[in-house]
């Protein structure tokens, strides 16, 4: 490993470090319909059971078992029909006597004495309008019967603390009974550029003008990971302007600077932010793209709020925003630490690849699946200042810190984008 990286933390140990400092945000109640994607702050048990009642899972006839036990398509079974079972009727009150069948529906109530359900399409229903089915088949007990309770039961728990509000949860909580919950809010994020060298989106531009695109980026990142994104412009060069715009910052639960954070003599940010009161835990990562990554905490308790310095390089913030700032943000978020990372896949290397030691490099690449297993070919735009190639990956593929080079075929680690 060379010798400038040896103290440098590993991605690993730096996200740890970030992780292990964050901590889930308040809660509020909120109505189902509005809190999707959410986290849940309390669990839930369901208030009612799953279904409510013992019903049809097929469109055909209800019958009696025994009626139709030598049924066949050589040797069909002729029942008398006595009702129709429509879904959200009553199931009847009489029970099915000897020799009889009900039509019944997917949904309706099973009505009384009926042992089974037969599919429409292993009847004849011919002699239909003189009240005869024909049942070609015979039917075991419970035969496409949904037992009341059998996917729920009532009181039995349907939402855990850091469950997620998909829409399939949503939904199970809905059928459960519940029509609000207790969530955790969403993070505030205010989004602060940095360098005089920017210039906004849509204003005139000279080619030595750089788009403040990184902020913009940022923010829709930000919002694609559950939390609100503020952005407060561009920092020009001078420690004033930096805590100003830092000090507009306050409300936020979250202040991601963007450039300015290396060791430049134009690099503010760090400055900027001890004069703010905010100690940074973390500074430089064995990794690359996006080595000069800064994180801290600005005030204690309930009102802290979590600082993250990126690199400026395009490149460099993005994957710097994927490895610790949107884990830190699912933490926030109170959702539960499966959902904190992307899940790392394998993969195998479609060509080989060098790369210095010392440093854990993150290339960009697209994944495909060959023979059942992935197969990543890194692309050729690779400098973190190429936004070119992260817009064309759909991974990021982990290279080893010690590694100097990986043959093609080699297994690696990925993590899929979007």
């Amino acid at each position: 490993m060379s010798g400038t990286h040896e103290d440098l933390l590993s991605v690993d140990a730096a996200r740890a470090r970030v992780l292990d400092a964050v901590a889930p945000l308040t809660d509020e109640l909120l109505a189902l319909p509005l809190a999707a994607g959410r986290a849940l702050s309390r669990e839930l048990s369901s208030l009612r059971a799953l279904p409510g009642f013992d019903n049809s899972a097929m469109d055909g006839v209800g019958v009696r078992v025994a009626d139709v036990a030598g049924a066949s398509e050589q040797t069909p079974v002729a029942l008398t029909l006595v009702g129709e079972a429509l879904a959200g009727g009553a199931p009847g009150a009489r029970a099915l006597g000897a020799g009889e069948a009900v039509r019944i529906m997917t949904g309706a109530a099973i009505p009384p004495g009926v042992e089974a359900v037969v599919m429409r399409e292993h009847t004849d229903e011919a002699e239909l309008a003189r009240g005869v089915v024909r049942v070609k088949a015979a039917a075991p007990p419970g035969q496409h019967v949904r037992k009341a309770g059998e996917d729920v039961q009532q009181g039995a728990l349907v939402g855990a603390v850091g469950d997620e509000l998909t829409p399939a949860r949503m939904n199970l909580l809905l059928a459960a009974g519940h029509v609000s919950a207790r969530v955790v809010r969403r993070p505030q994020v205010a989004i602060v550029a940095s360098g005089d060298e920017l210039v906004e989106a849509g204003a005139s531009l000279s080619p030595r003008d750089v788009v403040n695109s990184n902020a913009y980026a940022l923010a829709a990142a930000a919002r694609a990971a559950g939390a609100e994104a503020h952005l407060l412009g561009i920092a020009r060069d001078s420690l004033a302007d930096h805590v100003a715009r830092m000090n507009d910052a306050t409300f936020a639960d979250v202040l991601v600077t963007v450039g300015g954070v290396s060791m430049g003599t134009h690099d503010f940010v760090r400055p900027a932010l001890a004069e703010l009161g905010c100690a940074l835990t973390l500074w430089r990562v064995a990794m690359r793209p996006g080595k000069p990554v800064a994180f801290g905490r600005r005030g204690d308790g309930r009102a802290a709020q979590y600082v993250f310095g990126l690199p400026g390089n395009p490149v460099s913030a993005m994957v710097s925003f994927e490895l610790f700032v949107r884990p830190a943000l699912k933490k926030l978020l109170g959702l539960s630490p499966a959902r904190w990372m992307r899940p790392l896949l394998t993969a195998v290397l479609a060509e080989g690849t060098k790369k210095k030691a010392g440093l854990e490099h993150w290339a960009r690449a697209r994944v495909a699946s060959v023979d059942g297993g992935l197969v990543a070919t890194l692309l050729d735009a690779q400098g973190s200042h190429q936004i070119s190639g992260l817009a064309d990956a759909d991974a990021l593929v982990r290279l080893p810190r010690d590694a100097t080079a990986l043959a093609a075929g080699e297994r690696v680690q990925l993590m899929l984008l979007g």
